[in-house]
């Protein structure tokens, strides 16, 4: 037996294959502004679902955290200005979502929460609102 799609539905997926994947763009874009925000101190990319968070000091890395972004809890999205930190919390029913290794020994743990230090050049707002664009787009699109 011999499957065939009607005409107009091999018109419709071929269309549909064609239209670029907005989400991917939103998602690269997104993190390109808060690379931008940043600064030098951090560099943030991902492979697919999995966000991935350079750390520098004196132009060195010194450590990386590899989260999965459906681990963590976006309403908890914060700008903490007494700590001058810009976190997000893994979701409450896990011992730790952020594996962190820090790169001079290989050492690896995982933490509760993903932080950035905020420079004070810089706007904790901005990075606050950033991490969340990242976050959302990629869970829109993962």
């Amino acid at each position: 037996m011999k499957f065939q799609l009607p005409f107009p539905s091999i018109l419709i997926l071929m269309f549909a294959t064609s239209i670029p994947d907005a989400n991917a763009q939103d998602v690269e874009s997104n993190i390109a502004s808060l690379n931008e925000s940043l600064g030098a101190t951090y560099k943030v990319s991902h492979k697919g679902k999995i966000l991935i968070v350079e750390s520098f000091r004196e132009g060195k890395q010194v450590k990386e955290d590899k989260i999965n972004v459906f681990d963590l809890d976006t309403t908890s999205i914060a700008f903490v200005p007494d700590e001058n930190i810009v976190a997000v919390k893994c979701h409450s029913d896990l011992d730790g979502c952020v594996e962190r290794t820090l790169t001079q020994n290989r050492k690896k743990s995982y933490r509760q929460r993903l932080a950035f230090g905020v420079e004070d050049d810089k706007s904790g707002t901005e990075i606050e609102a950033g991490l969340r664009s990242v976050i959302n787009s990629m869970n829109t699109k993962y």
